[in-house]
């Protein structure tokens, strides 16, 4: 039988079948032992040395093995025919937090970007670009760069956001509740809410 020691002292439990009481537990099942092991407990007096955790891969340090079709990735390869390309593509990390693909409208991380989907392609694209670069990458509230003001049943979050974008400061709109903003910052109309 194993006499097992848990790595936190005074440790009280189960693992499996077998009752751990101030730390310690006995056991023949070799199960238990086995991830007891490998979870770095104390077996009969010896501990299994744990392994370094592996460093970070660097991407670009990568061999690549093409696996079927090739594709372009429009962050690193832009094109002027691409469609909504991503924000600084070709000009910072393509996988770094300063290029960011805005998407198809309404398509996430991105935000919704108010009212009609324009019909030209291009100003289509310029919109939702801008959006996307102001929220995603400059850290604008997404409730400012959309130009409305939140709707009543909007959680109190989009009101603090909406009244920063306004000009309060924001610890100030954080210590009020969500009545106290709507009431600073007007109500709708009937029609503002359908």
């Amino acid at each position: 039988m194993a006499r097992i020691t848990a790595p936190v002292k005074g440790y009280n439990g189960t693992i499996g079948d077998v009752q751990f009481t101030g730390g310690v537990a006995e056991t023949d099942n070799a199960a238990v032992i086995n991830y007891c092991r490998g979870a770095g407990y104390d077996i009969d007096g010896e501990t299994t040395e744990q392994p370094d955790a592996p460093a970070p891969v660097d991407s670009r340090d990568v061999d690549r093995v093409q696996a079927g079709t090739r594709l372009r990735d429009a962050a690193v390869d832009p094109r002027p025919e691409d469609f909504l390309p991503p924000t600084n593509a070709g000009q910072a990390d393509p996988h770094g937090p300063a290029v960011v693909a805005p998407g198809v409208h309404a398509a996430p991380p991105a935000p919704i970007v108010p009212g009609p989907v324009p019909s030209d392609p291009a100003a289509q694209q310029e919109r939702e670009t801008e959006v996307a670069q102001r929220v995603l990458v400059d850290g604008e509230p997404a409730t400012a760069v959309g130009g409305d003001r939140p709707p009543q049943a909007a959680p109190k979050a989009a009101w603090v956001d909406w009244a920063v974008s306004q000009g309060m400061d924001r610890e100030q709109a954080e210590d009020l509740t969500k009545a106290e903003l709507i009431d600073l910052h007007g109500r709708a109309t009937a029609s503002e809410e359908q």
